[in-house]
């Protein structure tokens, strides 16, 4: 990649009990990467997705949005 050129990439992250599912756009295709939840800390799954996925795609500017089933199974 030539140097100062911008790569974005939007993530999309849903933290479940489970798993942690991370999609997002490689090319012209949609691309999943799940991982094992951290009920402990959730926020470690996320980061390591994201950490994942930049190492893949060489991004240089992200954008992150962020749900998760596990409030809403608890209120449900």
């Amino acid at each position: 990649m030539a140097q100062g050129k911008t790569k974005r990439l939007t993530l999309a992250i849903d933290t479940g009990g489970t798993f942690t599912d991370c999609v997002y756009r490689d090319g012209g295709r949609i691309e999943v990467l799940k991982l094992p939840s951290t009920p402990e800390d959730p926020g470690c799954a996320i980061l390591e997705g994201v950490a994942q996925i930049v190492a893949r795609l060489g991004a240089t500017e992200i954008e992150v949005r962020h749900g998760t089933t596990v409030a809403t199974n608890a209120l449900l």
